[in-house]
């Protein structure tokens, strides 16, 4: 696993919520599985919010958000700007039995995908 980053884009956080009408801001990463191919995924976070109508509305448990990998960054239309972007880490990168040691890290700022199927347990 190589450490990968999401170049930082020109929106606002406040910005991007205001021009979302309907979503799920996600945050929070607590479960992940993908393919060996690296084509189908699923993850899951440990808080989310509703979007409605360009407000952060009720917080949301355990949402999972889940598609395949081309067309999941195709859908990326907006991403926040370097004051909101960040490095983030974990001590292994999920693969093996047992798991191996690997630090691995993703920088990233809040995005917007469209037509990502997700799932809420209430």
């Amino acid at each position: 696993m190589t450490n990968i980053n999401l170049e930082p884009g020109g929106w606002k956080f406040d910005d991007l919520i205001a021009d979302t009408d309907d979503g799920i801001f996600m945050q929070t990463n607590k479960s992940w599985s993908i393919d060996d191919k690296r084509l189908n995924f699923q993850f899951g976070t440990e808080i989310a919010w509703e979007i409605k109508k360009g407000k952060l509305g009720a917080m949301l448990k355990n949402a999972t958000y889940t598609g395949m990998t081309p067309e999941f960054w195709a859908g990326c239309d907006a991403i926040c700007d370097a004051s909101h972007w960040t490095v983030w880490g974990i001590p292994n990168c999920g693969k093996g039995q047992p798991p191996q040691v690997a630090h691995v890290g993703h920088g990233a700022a809040p995005a917007r995908f469209r037509n990502v199927r997700v799932g809420l347990m209430k």
